[in-house]
């Protein structure tokens, strides 16, 4: 393990960019070699009905990364463990509170309206499946990612261009079979919530809260689905797909990272000049 956190230590941003190149290559490199294949079965959108296989594709994508962490000894240098600034983790409760009450009102009343006794298996998938997601994707780009440019650039630039790159790793849907419009939106939106992610991380010198919030957000997603297709409408209609106007949710998002990073600045200046000894 030492070659590995020797090298970790003294070249953190070219070692995030190999470990964001490798899971690069890990998505793309199947569809590349092989027959292109269409895993939307020409619907141009992912059927997720049935999660299991994507509960095993991102435990294991995660296991594999998880791995590279304890092998690089990055455990404090991607925010999974170590101190945190706690004032950072109370101001993240603004966003985690609200987005868990949320949540568990839509899992609530899908239970007491649904009647379907697999319902609660379904809801279960739906939280194991998007908190995988979620520690995947962000220990990956906030942990991994943006701690690695961090040490290169200002944190500011450091979580825009995260947030650029988590946008642009969608791509990889596009690759096996999604519609091309809508992987398009998906890329926009993907990028305003790795930015509002990158400034809650950076705020509470943790990944933990931006896991979570992607897990909350994932999470109502995939319960809209689910609620649309337990509906009546369901049997004559198909669910209803983001149009532009899904662009003005990463609008706000990038407001309010913009927001948050500049508190955070704010904060850590006046922190500064406290510790400043006086002349």
């Amino acid at each position: 393990m030492r070659p590995f956190s020797t090298l970790a230590l003294r070249y953190p941003a070219a070692v995030a960019a190999v470990i964001l190149g490798l899971f690069a290559v890990w998505f793309a490199l199947p569809t590349i070699l092989a027959t292109p294949v269409d895993a939307t079965g020409g619907t141009g959108t992912f059927d997720l009905s049935d999660l299991r296989p994507y509960i095993v594709t991102e435990a294991t994508v995660a296991t594999a990364l998880l791995v590279l962490i304890a092998l690089c000894r990055w455990g404090r240098f991607t925010g999974l463990r170590g101190p945190v600034d706690a004032k950072g983790i109370r101001l993240s409760l603004w966003y985690l509170v609200p987005g868990l009450v949320i949540i568990a009102l839509v899992w609530g009343g899908l239970l007491t309206a649904g009647t379907d006794q697999a319902l609660g298996r379904q809801i279960a998938m739906i939280a194991v499946m998007t908190l995988l997601i979620g520690l995947f994707e962000e220990t990956l780009f906030r942990g991994v990612v943006l701690n690695g440019l961090r040490t290169r650039m200002s944190p500011g630039l450091a979580v825009l261009v995260s947030g650029v790159l988590f946008g642009v790793f969608h791509v990889v849907n596009a690759l096996v079979g999604q519609d091309i419009a809508l992987t398009a939106i998906q890329i926009v939106s993907a990028t305003g919530l790795g930015l509002f992610f990158g400034a809650i991380t950076v705020q509470a010198r943790s990944v933990w809260p931006a896991i979570l919030l992607h897990a909350i957000w994932d999470a109502f997603a995939l319960s809209m689905a689910l609620a649309f297709r337990l509906s009546p409408q369901a049997a004559t209609t198909t669910l209803p797909q983001p149009g532009y106007a899904a662009l003005i949710g990463p609008a706000l998002l990038t407001f309010a990272a913009w927001r948050i990073h500049r508190r955070w600045r704010r904060r850590t200046a006046q922190a500064e000049e406290r510790q400043m000894p006086a002349i």
